[in-house]
């Protein structure tokens, strides 16, 4: 008892064009807002992650200072123990 499935539509009838060219607008309008708001969702991204590079640069200038302070101490206490070493008179 199979039943044939039927076609609303006999394959030699015209079909409408006006359904099909709505189809192909819609499509098309369905994929200009996906491709907007998928360029809305990479630019907060993007500026999201400028942001953070800032914040990174402006941290690594901070330690850069704090790297130059101690190599000046650390530079200044080698000349003074160097200093003293030559003072005594011996060989170090």
């Amino acid at each position: 008892m199979s039943q044939a499935i039927t076609q609303p539509h006999a394959p030699n009838t015209p079909t409408n064009g006006k359904a099909r060219w709505a189809g192909v607008g819609l499509t098309a309008l369905i994929g200009i807002l996906a491709l907007t708001v998928q360029w809305g969702v990479v630019t907060t991204k993007l500026d999201q992650v400028g942001r953070q590079l800032d914040s990174l640069t402006v941290e690594i200038r901070s330690l850069r200072s704090d790297i130059y302070s101690i190599e000046r101490r650390v530079s200044y206490l080698e000349g003074r123990l160097n200093g003293r070493g030559h003072a005594v008179g011996g060989d170090q």
